[in-house]
């Protein structure tokens, strides 16, 4: 089925009617704004292609949830995504219907270029040729079709560079999810020091909405020195109102739900200390779970592939060694040892939040109170300790 649709495809562009002439062949670049799902914050780019009543959309943008082993692929860097096309009104009505404005860019490219860019689109159609390695940053719904169109200008693209703000990945994915303060802190925790580096011009275009901005611009200068624009018209079709979803305030964002634990864990130690025994209890549930997001931090830092994930200094407060103090703390033999593991770990959770301001790394605010829990119990650990006279 696939390869007859790309066979149908490659015969309505390429068979014109008698009537139409050969350049009637006409691009544009279609971005749409943001929608109110994960991952619609981003919007999305897509190739309108139209010769005579024809009217396709290509997009790199086609995943499927259900593939086998989806997340853990995800997790990894090893996401597929496929090319997809659709009829341009279904493409633009899908995006309106559900909010999101769409802009169309005409491309102001000569007829050579424009059959060179369908063949190209044509022949990524093809089952085998249909998949590509996503990569959120370097090979996404936006970059993909950037490069296909650079590929067939018969000239060099230049884009306008003098307003280039040089802001970081993590502050242009952050103008995306100011709104969503749960799936920030998520990135955040996920994504590491590679995240914090500014980001050049070209780099700034896995956004759409960047690319767009920048394609406004952009100029194509042929070999003879000619030079005429990217991009023609444009057109917006506004998003129907009230149907994108604002996301409701809340007041329990992570660092406001972090600090109230972190309290809590100051006043439940403060008791703990006044009666003089250990309860192990929390701190099973603690450094069970840092233990467990720690595994997760690791397997993100020494075998995901994923770009950003390495170094990720996060890892020094949340790690999978705390599932040894849990463990240790459960028998009682082990208790010196525990003892010089809570002195250790007091050591290593102070020099991270002193080093914080230092590190290659921008943290979120949550980070504070939750490098600080396990150090508010390794000091009533040691304190309780100390009162006994075993320390």
């Amino acid at each position: 089925m696939r390869k007859l649709y790309a066979c149908l495809l490659s015969l309505i562009f390429c068979v014109p009617a008698v009537a139409e002439r050969v350049d009637s062949l006409r691009i544009s670049l279609l971005t749409a704004a943001p929608g109110s799902q994960a991952y619609e914050l981003f919007g999305h780019t897509g190739i309108r292609v139209r010769n005579g009543h024809n009217d396709i959309v290509f997009h790199y943008g086609v995943f499927d949830f259900n593939a086998p082993h989806f997340f853990y692929r995800f997790t990894k860097g090893e996401t597929d995504y496929s090319i997809g096309a659709a009829g341009y009104r279904d493409f633009v009505y899908s995006y309106v219907l559900r909010g999101s404005t769409v802009y169309e860019q005409e491309l102001r490219l000569s007829s050579g270029e424009a059959r060179q860019l369908l063949d190209t689109l044509l022949l990524n159609m093809e089952p085998d040729r249909r998949i590509y390695r996503y990569n959120f940053l370097f090979d996404n719904c936006a970059t993909r079709p950037r490069d296909k169109i650079e590929h067939c200008l018969s000239g060099e693209i230049r884009y306008n560079t003098a307003d280039t703000t040089r802001a970081t990945f993590r502050e242009l994915i952050h103008r995306h999810t100011r709104n969503h303060p749960w799936l920030t802190f998520g990135i955040d925790l996920a994504l590491g020091a590679p995240l914090d580096r500014p980001a050049t011009l070209r780099e700034q275009m896995f956004l759409p909405s960047i690319y767009r901005q920048c394609a406004e611009e952009a100029r194509i200068v042929e070999s003879d020195g000619t030079v005429r624009p990217f991009t023609g018209e444009t057109y917006t079709y506004d998003g129907v109102q009230g149907a994108l979803e604002a996301s409701s305030p809340t007041m329990l964002t992570p660092t406001v739900v972090f600090t109230l634990l972190f309290v809590i864990t100051i006043v439940f130690s403060i008791a703990e200390y006044r009666r003089g025994r250990h309860i192990r209890a929390p701190d099973y549930v603690i450094f069970g779970l840092y233990g467990l997001f720690g595994c997760v931090l690791f397997f993100l830092i020494f075998i995901s592939i994923h770009p950003a994930t390495s170094p990720n200094y996060s890892a020094l407060w949340c790690h999978p060694l705390l599932w040894v103090i849990a463990a240790c703390e459960a028998f009682a033999p082990l208790k010196r040892i525990t003892t010089q593991l809570m002195s250790a770990l007091l050591l290593v959770s102070l020099a991270t939040i002193i080093a914080t301001p230092f590190l290659p790394q921008t943290f979120h605010p949550a980070f504070v109170p939750l490098a600080l829990i396990p150090a508010v119990r390794s000091i009533a650990w040691l304190k309780i300790e100390q009162k006994n006279g075993r320390l």
